[in-house]
């Protein structure tokens, strides 16, 4: 969640320093006070320590010197003041308190010239300089509440800290950070300490039953800074060592979510969850269950903002099978994200209720890889206003818009907008429906042309999550699905040799397949590579090695394999740019060879290409390939290839229409289809119940677990089957495997059988209506010729 909401600490540099000042002095009187009048006696000599600090402080603050040797004075000086308290009495607090405010001061005022003079390099080195301020042993100690530290020490190591961590928070909104910061791992030590102080006072907090208030205000800091620091998701990998995320999910199921500590914490986790390691870390302390139950139980407690919070951590966190089995929350969460979408896109910094435009767009990029979540949000979300179809696209296309000038600067947050909108545009144009719409729009083309031929840094290098893939892909995504590149410029490039001419005429496949998959790819490869005497194989990593545009190099070596190998897996689902490779391959006609590893779920872009192609399942759970699934695959690439050879051998008669002639057996299967219309489903035989099946293309090997003898008991089944499908597809999936030596039952092909008993006709006038294409007259027998 965004930072601007964060906290008062987090605002303006003159809010900020009057405020906290005041909070500074009260709170050493208050310590002054607190202590018995002969605890004051035996120890209220001051040292001259704290008063040379003072000095020195004050001639740094009139200083004549730049900014940047100012600063780095301060600096010092504050390492000077941390060493100092171990020696301190009651009698420095005033000198005490006065170098702290020197100090706050001296950096702020030093800190707004940097600001102005846009000192990004000095920046980052001043906010490093504090987190090792933050990182010395003395304030460590304070951190792990060390019971040794004596009251006035613990004191002003807290006043200190406080101060050190309230400029930290201010110094994140500004700092330039990377993902090589990330990996120097260099704070997570301190980082663990500062959320081991969070959970410390958690525990504390519900141990005395919430009696009594329990303060701890450098609790309170921390958690600030943490949900300012995890909003730049750059480095959230920073903060996932030592089992930070455990103490954080711990700490969010025994709080009240109405509290402060609640709204900081869940914040902090949908921040964390905006990056693809914060998903697997927080899923591997069984983040999503927890989100949920918290969701569910506490209905009355949580606001809209709060709930929304909960809603966008658990759709980061969930798989797109996850979100689309919960349709009731999915369309929930929906409805939210396109409201705040729309409020966000009005405001001037396109902020609404905490939330950056970003945060709901990062979501969307997920939940558009199921074309369903897609149309929902463009055709039936609830908003207010409720907006047209156009309204919705027009929101998304403006917005790109406003944002295509993002890599020009260095602004991470407006790179990671526009990369996530262009993302949706991308989901978008796979939809035939909507091509139109975005084709008219000739300030978007012209906008993603630019992008798509620009090879500067700024758009190479940027971080983006699982569910988006980078601005040039995305870009030229959308143009090739828009046709914008004309057909015979894409197939003239697809026909010029992408592989030498020197293995005598042999075939080749191409391997399409997602890059998290790559080790499956890898196994999938060696052995494929037995069989190079028969075939020749195609994979990018081998042929896109070049600076040429990596899609002009797959659409030529999908165009010239007479195959295509398709690694099916989630990630191929989701992944946007195999569903561009498939549908190439879809459009140029090429046979497809699915090969499945572990159990991916259904797609719906897909499934309806190649529900009839013979199918290779991999399980994901074992190290090695099953050798029996190996060989199976090789025969039936090798099959799949002889076929595309044997069309291919008769060009002439492909292009006249002409229909092959089929052997009388395959006819006569074909009118085994047949149901007969002259009865009604009353009527209807064990022998017309197979040909009602058939006719829907049930296969054989499902029907033989069932053995309906009239159309009353397939009635009744199918009122079973409707109330609870899941668990019929489950039971008869095991007696499948089992009477077919383990092999798996396809969800979609049991759906076949599902949809065909949901939708019996009812009496004879319904199957009057039914037809099949063996019962009517070919058109194309009379005007073609027959090749035998």
């Amino acid at each position: 969640m965004s930072e601007n909401q964060t906290s008062d600490i987090a605002t303006s540099d003159y809010e900020y320093k009057t405020k906290y000042m005041k909070r500074i002095m009260k709170a050493v009187k208050e310590v002054t006070n607190e202590m018995s009048s002969n605890a004051k006696e035996s120890i209220i000599t001051p040292t001259k320590l704290f008063e040379n600090l003072v000095c020195k402080f004050q001639q740094l603050q009139k200083s004549d010197a730049d900014a940047r040797d100012c600063y780095r004075q301060g600096i010092v000086l504050c390492n000077e003041l941390i060493d100092s308290i171990a020696t301190a009495t009651i009698g420095d607090a005033d000198a005490y308190r006065i170098c702290l405010e020197l100090f706050s001061k001296v950096i702020e005022e030093f800190r707004f010239g940097i600001i102005t003079n846009d000192e990004k390099l000095l920046e980052r080195e001043i906010f490093f300089a504090f987190l090792d301020l933050l990182s010395k042993r003395e304030i460590c100690t304070y951190l792990n509440d060390d019971q040794c530290t004596t009251m006035p020490q613990k004191e002003f190591y807290k006043f200190l800290t406080n101060v050190l961590l309230a400029i930290s928070n201010s110094n994140i909104k500004c700092v330039c950070l990377t993902t090589d910061d990330a990996a120097t791992r260099k704070y997570t030590d301190t980082f663990y300490t500062m959320w081991k102080r969070v959970e410390r006072n958690v525990h504390f907090t519900n141990q005395t039953e919430q009696k009594l208030p329990v303060i701890d205000s450098t609790t309170n800091y921390i958690r600030h800074f943490f949900w300012n620091f995890s909003n730049r998701t750059v480095v959230v990998p920073w903060l996932l060592d030592n089992g930070v995320v455990k103490i954080i999910l711990e700490c969010l199921k025994t709080i009240p979510l109405s509290s402060e500590k609640g709204i900081d914490i869940t914040s902090i986790i949908l921040n964390i969850s905006r990056h693809d390691d914060g998903v697997d870390e927080l899923n591997k302390f069984d983040g999503l269950r927890i989100l949920k139950d918290i969701q569910s139980n506490n209905t009355e407690e949580l606001d809209d903002s709060k709930n929304l919070i909960i809603s966008m951590a658990i759709a980061h966190l969930s798989t797109v099978e996850q979100i689309r089995s919960d349709n009731k929350r999915k369309n929930r969460i929906l409805n939210e994200l396109l409201q705040v979408t729309i409020n966000a896109a009005k405001e001037d910094r396109l902020n609404y209720r905490g939330f950056h435009v970003s945060e709901p767009l990062a979501v969307f990029t997920k939940l558009f890889v199921d074309d369903l979540s897609l149309e929902y949000v463009l055709n039936h979300a609830e908003t207010d206003p409720q907006l047209t179809v156009s309204d919705r696209i027009a929101l998304f296309v403006n917005l790109f818009i406003e944002f295509r000038g993002a890599f020009a600067v260095e602004d991470p947050l407006k790179q990671f907008t526009c990369t996530a909108l262009l993302n949706i545009l991308w989901s978008i144009s796979f939809q035939d429906r909507y091509k139109a719409k975005l084709k008219e729009n000739n300030d978007l083309l012209k906008t993603i042309k630019s992008l798509a031929m620009d090879n500067d840094e700024k758009i190479v290098d940027r971080y983006v999550p699982r569910s988006m893939e980078g601005i040039r892909n995305a870009a030229n995504g959308i143009l090739y699905n828009l046709n914008v590149i004309s057909d015979n410029k894409k197939d003239a490039k697809s026909d010029i040799p992408i592989v030498s001419n020197t293995d005598n005429g042999k075939p080749m496949i191409m391997i399409s397949y997602a890059h998290d998959n790559d080790q499956f790819c890898d196994k999938i490869l060696m052995e494929l590579e037995k069989s190079q005497d028969l075939f020749r194989i195609w994979i990018d990593r081998n042929y896109c090695t070049s600076s040429e545009d990596l899609w002009e190099k797959i659409a030529r070596g999908i165009g010239q394999a007479k195959l295509v190998v398709c690694l099916l897996s989630q990630d191929y689902f989701n992944s946007k740019s195999c569903r561009k490779e498939a549908s190439f391959a879809i459009k140029r006609k090429k046979p497809i060879v699915p090969i499945y590893f572990g159990e991916p779920g259904d797609c719906d872009w897909l499934d309806i290409h190649i529900a009839d192609r013979k199918y290779i399942r991999f399980k994901s759970n074992k190290s090695e390939l099953d050798d029996a699934k190996v060989q199976e695959m090789l025969r039936t690439i090798e099959a799949t290839i002889k076929e595309a050879q044997e069309q291919s051998s008769h060009p002439q008669q492909i292009e006249q229409h002409s229909v092959p002639a089929q052997p009388r057996k395959e006819i006569e299967k074909i009118q085994s289809t047949t149901v007969d219309v002259q009865k009604t489903p009353e009527e209807w035989t064990r022998n017309d119940i197979q040909k009602w099946f058939y006719s829907l293309n049930v296969p054989d090997t499902l029907l033989k677990l069932f053995d309906f003898q009239s159309f009353t008991e397939m009635n009744q089944y199918a009122s079973k089957l409707q109330a609870n499908p899941k668990n019929e597809f489950l039971k008869y999936g095991q007696r499948y495997a089992k009477a077919h030596a383990g092999d798996e039952l396809e969800e979609y092909i049991f759906d076949r059988f599902k949809n065909a008993l949901l939708e019996l006709p009812v009496n004879r006038s319904d199957t009057m209506k039914l037809s099949t294409p063996s019962s009517k007259p070919s058109s194309s027998n009379s005007s073609t010729c027959t090749i035998s």
